[in-house]
């Protein structure tokens, strides 16, 4: 491999530190999250045309809220698949991905219902958030014992 160093080449020929199966449970998760996404979309777009408001929120606190259970959805859950999948591919905690993945879809829907109770404080937006950050934080604990388990990959970064 041209222009990569040697120990870097030699590192990608033998191989990934993954499994390399396909991460099904990932796969089957972002399916249900886009779905859900494209859902919150036409909630989106239907609250436009019904407050005429081609851009942003206008004065309409309704379309607000909408707007930002889209938006919320759509900034949380790409971290999130890509935590999961990471995870479920190390092969290593086979048994936490499909609850992992179920918890973050319960949490989100937490946090779309109380968005769309009140655009204050409620306890399913704590809970939503909450959720959403102890997962997102138990993935990367789960992510970074891997990391120090296996430790071949280190051999591979260039020394300086």
């Amino acid at each position: 491999m041209p222009g990569i160093p040697a120990k870097l080449a030699a590192f990608c020929r033998k191989g990934a530190p993954l499994t390399g199966s396909f991460p099904y449970f990932t796969a089957a998760t972002a399916v249900v999250l886009a779905v859900l996404q494209m859902l919150l979309l036409l909630y989106t777009a239907n609250g436009r045309g019904r407050f005429r408001t081609g851009l942003g929120e206008g004065t309409n606190p309704l379309l607000l809220r909408r707007i930002r259970m889209h938006g919320n959805l759509a900034e949380n859950a790409p971290i999130f698949l890509i935590l999961l999948g990471l995870t479920e591919m190390t092969g290593q905690w086979a048994a936490w991905v499909p609850w992992l993945a179920l918890a973050f879809a319960i949490v989100r829907l937490s946090h779309l219902t109380g968005l769309a109770i009140s655009a204050g404080p409620t306890p399913f937006r704590f809970v939503g958030v909450v959720g959403t950050v102890a997962i997102d934080i138990c993935l990367c604990v789960l992510l970074t014992l891997t990391l120090s388990r296996d430790t071949h990959w280190l051999a591979a970064l260039p020394h300086i």
